[in-house]
């Protein structure tokens, strides 16, 4: 068995069974942030806001995305091959929902930089009403920016009843590459970064402040003479970090593989080498969906309050089921 042939394998099998593993943990992962988020004291922070936008988004890129993807690669099964709104529809919904949560953990970060600032009028910018907004027009901007899809994605035959949903072929597939390549695989975690460590630098600030022991309270940390960061302040710090890190760590991969095929994309590849690098891009296409599938594990491990809370949901939950 040659090397292509063993990859194309293993990346069928790999959505034929995982995909469905994956699809549950991501579905279960969001329904159970978006319960606790809603209920602990973070709720009423402008960057659990976000963090409820992401949770929302990433329910939808597992529709539009993995359970597409485990259809098409591990049974062979295409929706989108034989109804042209449907497949805009996706092309579409697939944009503009991976610029949604790159958009909302930027947002996020920004609002992390404003409450670690030491300046205190830095820090009054931090409001709810300012992150909604910021948010509403973010994602109208991508709705009405990605309208293109919805114009130039297409039904491509390439064989005898062998028909793929597709961006046009030429310019605009040239256009789409470079695109996803900067606005949605090196932009963002670039700015996610810089924000990362801004607040990094701003909380080392903290740490070399020097204050009396008597103006510290349980849980809080001073800054400065008269502000102080919350104990929740710093876990939703941390699960914001953690989600960052896994969006860089699961969302990258792709990113590599689409630059790599643009500085190859003149050289004469061989069937097999074609086949390699398609199962390779599935590979990282499958990596892409993680990111979205473990948004409350991740949670548990930064956030007390987060596993309290989950824990006090179980338990009603069970006990509303034991006395059905």
């Amino acid at each position: 068995m040659s090397t292509a042939t063993l990859l194309v394998s293993i990346e069928q099998h790999l959505f034929q069974i995982g995909g469905p593993i994956l699809l549950f943990i991501g579905i279960t992962s969001c329904i159970l942030n978006l319960l606790v988020l809603k209920k602990i004291s973070l709720r009423k922070s402008p960057c659990t806001i976000c963090l409820v936008v992401v949770n929302i988004v990433n329910f939808g890129d597992l529709f539009f995305g993995l359970l597409f993807g485990l259809l098409m690669t591990g049974y062979g099964i295409d929706p989108t091959s034989n109804n042209i709104a449907l497949c805009r529809v996706r092309y579409y919904m697939n944009y503009i929902l991976s610029c949604y949560e790159a958009s909302c953990l930027i947002l996020a970060s920004i609002d992390r930089v404003l409450v670690t600032s030491p300046n205190a009028g830095t820090r009054r910018r931090s409001t709810r009403r300012l992150t909604i907004i910021n948010i509403i027009i973010v994602c109208s901007f991508w709705a009405v920016f990605h309208i293109h899809a919805l114009i130039f994605t297409q039904i491509v035959q390439y064989g005898t009843n062998y028909f793929v949903c597709i961006y046009q072929p030429g310019e605009y597939a040239v256009f789409i590459t470079y695109y996803s390549l900067v606005v949605i695989g090196c932009l963002p975690p670039a700015l996610m970064t810089i924000f990362g460590c801004w607040t990094v630098k701003n909380i080392r600030q903290i740490s070399r402040v020097k204050h009396d022991a008597s103006t510290r309270g349980a849980g809080s940390v001073v800054i400065g003479r008269s502000h102080t960061l919350q104990s929740k302040d710093q876990q939703l710090i941390r699960m914001l970090f953690i989600d960052i890190l896994s969006y860089i760590a699961c969302k990258y991969p792709v990113s590599i593989m689409l630059i790599y095929q643009q500085i190859t994309a003149y050289v004469n590849k061989s069937d097999e080498r074609q086949q390699i690098e398609q199962s390779i891009l599935g590979f990282t296409s499958f990596l892409y969906f993680v990111e979205n599938s473990i948004g409350c594990y991740t949670n548990i491990l930064a956030s007390k309050a987060f596993r309290a809370e989950l824990k006090r949901i179980l338990l009603k939950i069970v006990h509303y089921f034991r006395f059905q």
